[in-house]
């Protein structure tokens, strides 16, 4: 199984792992104050909201 890798990320220099990974300081750093993380495909943002 390969893990699934995201080629959105907007700012790779700030990346440690996967987009999915990043913890809620970093999306500040990296985007502000945003409502979801803009480098996380949207199916992707829709499940973790759901656990």
């Amino acid at each position: 199984m390969s893990e699934e890798k995201s080629c959105c990320c907007q700012k790779p220099e700030m990346l440690k792992g996967t987009p999915e990974k990043c913890s809620p300081e970093t999306i500040k750093q990296c985007h502000g104050d945003q409502p979801t993380h803009p480098c996380v495909p949207e199916e992707k943002n829709a499940k973790e909201d759901k656990e």
